[in-house]
């Protein structure tokens, strides 16, 4: 079908009128501008995106949707600054945190519990994650915000060749485990995206 075809078509399922979603590793919004369809004007859609270059296009793609918020920062385990790569593709869809970077590159990182509790953004209901190999970091923001019976899905793209080669090689069954202690039901669509759901 395609890639992500199936992984979409289950997770665009999920998505109400009225949602508040978080497009993690937003890129350019391509996924954002479909959200904010999808949320309808009862919605919003908080798109994040730590690359500058990345965010500019992101602002320009979504300019004019009134239910849409873009920040230029990324989620991870601790609030603070973190190198980062820009990627070589056309798009940048590549972009994502590094140990080091050559380029002195670094962008803001915030805990998602820690923007909900000072009032920058609402509680989600629902998490779109694409964060090229940082999959967990970003879930462990939250805290015990995962067990908010608002946030009713949660829909990841895991990267195992990037954890691997970061040393998580644990990562993706780390992410099955804390979704599941959170109260989700979690399925694979794809051989790399998964998709779990509130019981």
């Amino acid at each position: 079908e395609g890639y992500e075809v199936a992984y979409d078509r289950e997770f665009h399922k999920t998505i109400k009128s009225g949602d508040c979603l978080w497009d993690i590793g937003a890129n350019i919004g391509h996924y954002t501008q479909t959200f904010s369809k999808m949320v309808t004007e009862h919605g919003s859609v908080i798109a994040f995106e730590p690359s500058p270059s990345n965010f500019t296009q992101l602002n320009k793609n979504c300019k004019g949707l009134a239910n849409v918020m873009t920040l230029n920062v990324g989620l991870g385990s601790e609030n603070g600054l973190l190198p980062f790569q820009q990627g070589a593709d056309d798009i940048g869809a590549t972009s994502r945190i590094v140990e080091n970077s050559d380029d002195g590159v670094f962008v803001t990182i915030r805990r998602g519990d820690s923007l909900i509790e000072d009032g920058t953004v609402k509680q989600p209901n629902s998490l779109k994650i694409d964060v090229e190999g940082f999959e967990l970091e970003v879930l462990n923001s939250f805290g015990e915000k995962l067990n908010d019976p608002k946030l009713h899905t949660v829909g990841v793209d895991v990267h195992f060749e990037i954890l691997k080669s970061r040393g998580f090689n644990n990562a993706p069954s780390q992410i099955v485990a804390l979704l599941k202690n959170h109260g989700f039901l979690v399925s694979w669509p794809d051989h790399s995206h998964l998709i779990a759901r509130r019981i």
